[in-house]
């Protein structure tokens, strides 16, 4: 079962994109613009990477931002991001427990 539609399978999600740092697009499940997201979220993760690594911070695992309608969990794993659009911003914990959940294993 790939990433995305391990992540899309939750009621919460309603869609998910799977990119890389630089922007690039390679995937997109329920995602009408797909490499708009993965573009913006792209530059998201490698900027926040970038202000992690000059605090000390470590490797950056996982973004989550969050607005009164939606929120997004971006999730890193090496030079790919998994960004996922969820609908509910009070999910958005549930959301984050059950990927670190599926993905314990292959760390």
């Amino acid at each position: 079962m790939s990433d995305l539609t391990l992540i899309t399978g939750l009621p919460e999600v309603k869609s998910a994109v799977l990119g890389d740092l630089a922007g690039t697009f390679f995937d997109a499940v329920e995602e009408q613009d797909g490499e708009g997201v993965c573009a913006v979220m792209g530059f998201l993760a490698s900027l926040v990477t970038q202000v992690g690594n000059e605090l000390g911070l470590g490797a950056l695992e996982r973004v989550s931002l969050s607005g009164a309608a939606e929120a997004h969990a971006v999730l890193l794993r090496g030079s790919s991001v998994i960004a996922a659009r969820v609908e509910r911003p009070g999910a958005l914990a549930a959301v984050e427990k059950a990927w670190d959940d599926a993905l314990q294993g292959r760390r």
